[in-house]
């Protein structure tokens, strides 16, 4: 059973940021996220708010989903803070802004910042996040290889948000799904690209050159929306010579883990998601 979710209040007449916004404020109200167990230490980088949990020498940094359009990095406390003591790592959540109010490459800006200050602090930076965030955690990966940034020991991305055309099978397959559909992710690209053109770094899909990427774990769920772009990606940074894992999850919707995490595929995809951030911040992406 798929919890209630964004889509089953959407509205039938036009949908903007500030609708959708009203409906996650009235869920989130209805359905605060859990407290963690210890408060995270919040620290303000270059304007940049970011979250620590936990501590070690290694580091997630962590990307939150919602479209470029919603969430927050508190939203997570809990699951980051779980995170951190599950790895024996620290767990940075970024705070980056949200658009349309601040559209690309803002938020992608504020990534590179809270990366740069991971990779000052730590021995290995491992980057990952769910939909948006994956998506962004994607599109960091190409800006700091362009700009010659620090290294990235790795980079784990749940069901991204990579291509702004939805010209793929599963886009219009799953044009309706639950969770997050074609319409909702429609209103989020338009505002995260603003008056801009799509290009790699707002939208990783059009990447024509993907040699250099640090080594990626991509799944994703038989029914999202992003399932075919998400596969497509990742047989992209195989052919061009990354180390790729890239797993479909039968039967799941966009973040099925969220919505049904009682089911045993969110129960066995949260575990190998685990099991791989451990092996990529303590022994390598070449143990996978």
């Amino acid at each position: 059973m798929i919890r209630e979710s964004l889509t089953d209040h959407l509205p039938d007449g036009p949908l903007d940021v500030a609708v959708v916004r009203g409906i996650d404020d009235r869920l989130r109200a209805q359905s605060p996220p859990p407290l963690p167990v210890r408060a995270p230490t919040v620290i303000t980088v270059e304007g940049v708010p970011v979250r620590l949990h936990g501590a070690g020498d290694a580091c997630v940094l962590w990307i939150h989903g919602g479209g470029m359009v919603l969430g927050a990095a508190e939203y997570e406390d809990a699951f980051c803070a779980d995170l951190a003591a599950r790895l024996s790592a620290a767990v940075v959540a970024v705070d980056y802004r949200l658009a349309p109010e601040h559209p690309h490459p803002a938020p992608l800006r504020d990534c590179r910042t809270a990366l740069a200050w991971c990779a000052n602090r730590f021995e290995r930076v491992v980057v990952a996040g769910r939909s948006a965030g994956a998506g962004l955690a994607a599109a960091l990966c190409l800006l700091n290889r362009d700009e010659h940034g620090p290294a990235i020991a790795a980079a784990h991305l749940y069901y991204p948000m990579l291509d702004d055309r939805h010209e793929t099978p599963s886009a219009r397959e799953n044009a309706d799904a639950p969770v997050w559909n074609r319409r909702l992710a429609d209103v989020a690209w338009a505002a995260y690209l603003g008056d801009g053109v799509a290009d790699a770094y707002a939208a990783p899909a059009r990447a024509t050159d993907l040699r250099g990427l640090p080594p990626t774990y991509i799944d994703t769920g038989s029914r999202d929306l992003f399932r075919d772009e998400d596969a497509g990606y990742a047989h992209r940074l195989a052919a061009a010579g990354v180390p790729t894992v890239f797993e479909l999850v039968p039967g799941g919707v966009h973040a099925f883990e969220l919505f049904e995490p009682e089911a045993d595929r969110s129960v066995a995809t949260e575990a190998r998601r685990l099991e791989l951030l451990r092996r990529s911040l303590l022994e390598g992406f070449r143990t996978w």
